[in-house]
Parts: structure tokens; sequence; C-alpha cells
């Protein structure tokens, strides 16, 4: 009675410390910038005012320009921001109004360092409906295009990285929608 009593004893005490050690995030980097693209510009769609508002309310630094971050060339009105603590470190959003082959658009890009485009990818793909209809390479560049339903609209979502063999550790996802 008493071996059983201290067996008890040990097994308490051995999952009491082990609750305290912490465990290991479950999502690893890849995961936080799929996230973080779905997030802040998936989820609702681009919507230029509703970005700035949250740009203002999470006190991101505003960047003093980067029109390259917008997927579309007939730019009328770009805001940008170094991200701060809620998003993975060094993420880069912008939010631009502008024009798409005579179409009034609304884009949202997050530009995300540190991140492997394949990984990335997959698991925008594993996490989406996504369907690829383009894909362009410019110089060292990778582009693809695709086009999704997300928070009820479709979306077209375009993928750059610079360096087309993959291995680039930085990616632009940007998504775009019919204003």
């Amino acid at each position: 009675m008493e071996g059983t009593l201290m067996s008890k004893c040990i097994f308490f005490l051995t999952l009491a410390a082990v609750s305290l050690v912490p465990l290991p995030s479950l999502a690893d980097g890849v995961d936080q910038a799929v996230d973080a693209f779905h997030r802040t510009c998936l989820a609702h769609g681009p919507d230029f005012e509703r970005t700035v508002a949250l740009a203002m309310t999470r006190r991101w630094t505003p960047l003093s320009g980067d029109a390259a971050l917008a997927p579309v060339q007939g730019v009328k009105a770009f805001r940008g921001w170094q991200a701060g603590e809620d998003l993975p470190n060094g993420t880069t959003v912008a939010v631009t109004k502008g024009s798409m082959e005579g179409r009034a658009v609304q884009t949202c890009s997050v530009k995300l360092p540190n991140v492997d485009r394949t990984e990335f990818e997959k698991r925008f793909f594993a996490r989406t409906d996504a369907e690829k209809i383009g894909e362009t390479r410019k110089g060292g560049q990778l582009s693809r295009l695709y086009i999704l339903i997300a928070g009820n609209r479709k979306q077209l979502v375009h993928l750059t990285s610079a360096d087309i063999s993959g291995t680039s550790n930085v990616i632009i996802a940007s998504s775009i929608v019919d204003d």
C-alpha cells in the first residue's frame, strides 16, 4: 500500500514538473508568415481604409515610400508600414488603390523576410482553394498569380520572390480585388 501511494506521488510530481516546462510553439516561421498574410490581407480582402486604421491602432511605423510592394502599375494611393510585434519580425505591410487592366482595384501586400518560398506556397495551398493562373520570370525574380475566394470575395493573389531557385528568404504576398 505504501509503495502504491509513493508511486502515485511520484507520478503527480512528475506531471506537475512537466506542466511547468514551456512547450515549443506549434507554429513555425512559415506557418506564422502564411497566417500573417491571411489575417492581414486575405480574410477580409484588401481594404485601404481598414488597413490604414489598423496600422494606426497597432502603431506600425509608416514607410516613406516603397511602391515596389504594389503588385499593380497604376498606383493612385499608397500607404506602407513596418509592422509591429503582432506580425512576424521584419514584416512590411502595404496597401494601394490603383488600376489593373483599366479596372479600379485595391491591393494589400505583406513582405515577409526569412521565409522559404516553396514551403510558403505549400502551406498557402493547404489553407486556401487557390488555383494558379499565371507565372512570370524576370531576371532573378519569380512571380506567380493565383485566383481564390476568401472573405466572400474573388481575389487575385500575387506571390513574388527574388530568387527563381526557391531559396530566397523574402517573399511578397499580395491580394488584389476590384474596388
